[in-house]
C-alpha cells in the first residue's frame, strides 16, 4: 500500500482505542484526533491515506473538517462514520469528495474492506497519475520511446498498419530494437485490439512444441497428450499472432505454416479436421532471410507469403536522439519501481552512451540502466557503475584508433579476430550473468550458434598473441 497510515476522528474515545488496536493488527499507522480541530491539524502533521471521520463532533462538526481535509490534500480518502439520521448530510458529505459512509453501529469487517477499498483507489490514482507524467516528459507511443526522425517515421508506418485489417507484416531489425513492441502496437491500434494478442518466440521450442504450441493437438495425438489442446492459431481467433524469430522455424513447420497463412485454416496434431480461423499474423526475424533461402534453410514461398509488407527497425546507433531520452525514461522507471530517490547521469556517462555501439539495442541499454540502479548509492550515476567493456570499448571525446591499436604489427588475422570474437561473446556473457540465451539475442545469434562459437573459441588461451613463427593451436575459419 502507498500510504497506510490512518486517522481516526470521533469523540467517542473508547471507540477510537478498540479500532485503533483492531487496525494496528493489520499492519496500518493509526493516529486519534477526538475534535475537529485536533483532525485538522494532525491530518497536516501525520498525512493519512485515509481518514475514518464521524459527522458529529464538538466544535468543528464533519462537515467543516472535511473542507480542510480536501483543501490541504485532495487525494486523502475520508470514509464518514454516520448515524442513521444523518442521510441529507452524508449526501452533502458525499458531494464533497467523501470515498464512502459507514453507519454506526458497523462492522469491523465491512469497515476493514472500505480502508482497503480506499486505500487501493488511491494508488491506482497515484499510478495514473505517474503514467501522465511519464507520458508528458518522454514521447512516448503506446510501449516505445521516442522522438527521433526515424521513430517518427515508424509510428506514422504503425498507424499505416493497423488499419490494413488483415495484412501480414514481416518486422526485420536487429535483436533488441523492439520488434515485439511495434508488433503489439499495430495490433492495440487496429480494429482486433479487442481479440487476444498472443505471441511466440520460434527460436525458443523444439520443433514437436513449436508444433504442439502453435496448432495444438487431440487427446492421444502422442504419448503425454492426456486431452484436447488449443494452440495458439485457435486462441487468437479474432486477433493477432505475433511470431518472433521466424527464421528459426524448422522446415517442417515452415510448410504447415505457409498452409495456414494461404487457407486460414489448419489441423490440430491427430487430427484430420480443418479448423479455421480469423487470425492477423504479424512476424519478426533479425536473420538475413534472402541470405537463409539461398543456404536452404528457409522457403522461399513462405517468404514471399510472409513480406506483404515489411517494416524495418533502426538500430539503436542510427538514432542516436533516443539514446539519452530512452536511458533517462529507464532510469525513471526503475527508480520509481525499487523505491529509490530519481538519479541523473553525469556528463561523462551520457558521452559514454553517446559513442558506445550498442549492439543489444534498446534492450541493452534497459538491463544496463536496471544492473545500475541496483548498485547506484548515489543520486549521480558515475562510469564506475558501467562494465568494464563499454569504458575499454568506448574511447574518450577526441580520440583516434589507429589500424595498429586493433591489429599489432606480427600478429596472425585470423587469431587476432579469434581473440576479438572471444572478448566480445565473453562481454556479453558477463553482461547476462553466463545466461547464454540472453547473450544471444544480445549478439544476434541463436543460442545453437552461440554454443558452436564457444565450443570453437574454447580452444583460445585467454590471454597473449602468437608471436611470428608460433605454430597455430586452433583451427581456421572456414
Amino acid at each position: 500500500m502507498l500510504n497506510h497510515r490512518i486517522l481516526i476522528v470521533d469523540d467517542e474515545i473508547i471507540l477510537c482505542q478498540s479500532l485503533k488496536m483492531a487496525l494496528e493488527d493489520e499492519g496500518y499507522q493509526v493516529d486519534i484526533a477526538n475534535t475537529g480541530e485536533d483532525a485538522v491539524h494532525k491530518v497536516s502533521v501525520f498525512n493519512p491515506g485515509v481518514v475514518l471521520l464521524d459527522l458529529r463532533l464538538p466544535g468543528m462538526d464533519g462537515i467543516q473538517v472535511l473542507k480542510k481535509i480536501k483543501d490541504h490534500n485532495p487525494e486523502i480518502n475520508a470514509i464518514m462514520i454516520t448515524a442513521y439520521g444523518d442521510t441529507q448530510t452524508t449526501v452533502e458529505a458525499i458531494k464533497l469528495g467523501a470515498y464512502d459512509f459507514i453507519n454506526k453501529p458497523f462492522e469491523l469487517a465491512g469497515l476493514k474492506v472500505l480502508i482497503k477499498n480506499a486505500l487501493e483507489k488511491q494508488t491506482l490514482l497515484r499510478e495514473v497519475e505517474y503514467l501522465r507524467y511519464r507520458q508528458h516528459k518522454f514521447n512516448r507511443y503506446c510501449d516505445l520511446v521516442g522522438s527521433s526522425s526515424q521513430m517518427m517515421e515508424i509510428y506514422k508506418q504503425i498507424e499505416t498498419l493497423a488499419g490494413t485489417g488483415d495484412t501480414t507484416i514481416l518486422i526485420r531489425g536487429e535483436t533488441g530494437t523492439g520488434k515485439e513492441l511495434v508488433a503489439g502496437a499495430i495490433h492495440y491500434r487496429s480494429n482486433r485490439n479487442t481479440a487476444p494478442f498472443m505471441e511466440i518466440n520460434c527460436a525458443s521450442l523444439t520443433e514437436s512444441l513449436l508444433e504442439s504450441e502453435l496448432f495444438g493437438y487431440e487427446k492421444g495425438a502422442f504419448t503425454d497428450a492426456k486431452q484436447r489442446k488449443k494452440g495458439l492459431f485457435e486462441i487468437a481467433d479474432g486477433g493477432t499472432i505475433f511470431l518472433d524469430e521466424i527464421g528459426e522455424i524448422p522446415l517442417a513447420i515452415q510448410a504447415k505454416l505457409l498452409r495456414f497463412l494461404d487457407r486460414k485454416q489448419f489441423k490440430r496434431l491427430g487430427s484430420g479436421r480443418d479448423i479455421k480461423v480469423n487470425v492477423r499474423v504479424i512476424a519478426a526475424t533479425n536473420r538475413n532471410l534472402e541470405k537463409a533461402i539461398e543456404e536452404g534453410f528457409f522457403r522461399q514461398d513462405l517468404y514471399y507469403r510472409l513480406n506483404v509488407v515489411s517494416l524495418n527497425l533502426p538500430p539503436l546507433r542510427e538514432r542516436k536522439d533516443d539514446i539519452l531520452l530512452l536511458a533517462n525514461y529507464f532510469l525513471d522507471e526503475f527508480c520509481r519501481e525499487m523505491g529509490k530517490t530519481p538519479k541523473t547521469l553525469s556528463p561523462r556517462v551520457t558521452d559514454i552512451f553517446m559513442h558506445y555501439p550498442w549492439n543489444g539495442n534498446v534492450r541493452e541499454l534497459r538491463n544496463l540502466i536496471e544492473r545500475i540502479v541496483i548498485f547506484a548509492k548515489g543520486n549521480v550515476i558515475e562510469k564506475d557503475l558501467l562494465a568494464p567493456a563499454m569504458l575499454n570499448g568506448c574511447p574518450k571525446t577526441g580520440e583516434v584508433h589507429t589500424g595498429e591499436d586493433i591489429f599489432p604489427k606480427g600478429k596472425y588475422l585470423d587469431e587476432t579476430l579469434l581473440r576479438f570474437e572471444k572478448q566480445i561473446i565473453q562481454d556479453a556473457l558477463r553482461q547476462t550473468g553466463g545466461n547464454k540465451t540472453n547473450a544471444a539475442e544480445i549478439l544476434g545469434v541463436s543460442r545453437f550458434s552461440l554454443n558452436r562459437r564457444l565450443e570453437k573459441l574454447s580452444m583460445i588461451p585467454d590471454k597473449g598473441f602468437m608471436e611470428p613463427g608460433d605454430t597455430p593451436k586452433i583451427r581456421t575459419p572456414q
